[in-house]
């Protein structure tokens, strides 16, 4: 909900947690890592708060196309699930959102400028 893009991190390609559900669901990185990006998206998409009311793993990874995804990402820790027909995305506020796409953006617009500020001529730097 908001917006169209979600953030991702490089070192997930590497992550324990990706390795732990590459076999639990006896995928290779590349599916693991593309069924992750579902899952998010979702999240993403039909929640503000991390919370997909009615949602059990089975649907989830129906919806998906990805079957045993959920529990392996409840087993890592990136989900819950409860017995009210709920998942929950943990720390999804920290990685999602509104307020977190603005600061990684906010983030990505130092770094730039930093870089550019590197680049310039010091005697172009001394004039200012």
């Amino acid at each position: 909900m908001a917006g169209d893009w979600i953030k991702m991190r490089k070192e997930l390609l590497t992550s324990p947690k990706v390795v732990r559900i590459m076999s639990a669901c006896d995928a290779d990185r590349f599916r693991t890592i593309g069924g992750l990006f579902a899952v998010w998206c979702l999240f993403d998409e039909q929640t503000e708060d991390g919370n997909l009311d009615g949602y059990t793993p089975q649907i989830l990874d129906s919806i998906v196309g990805f079957p045993g995804l959920a529990e392996a990402m409840v087993s890592v820790g990136w989900l819950i699930s409860n017995e009210k027909s709920q998942l929950i995305a943990v720390n999804f506020g920290e990685h999602n959102g509104t307020t977190a796409k603005r600061r990684a953006s906010e983030c990505v617009r130092k770094m730039s400028a930093r870089h550019a500020d590197k680049k310039r001529p010091r005697e172009e730097k001394r004039r200012e």
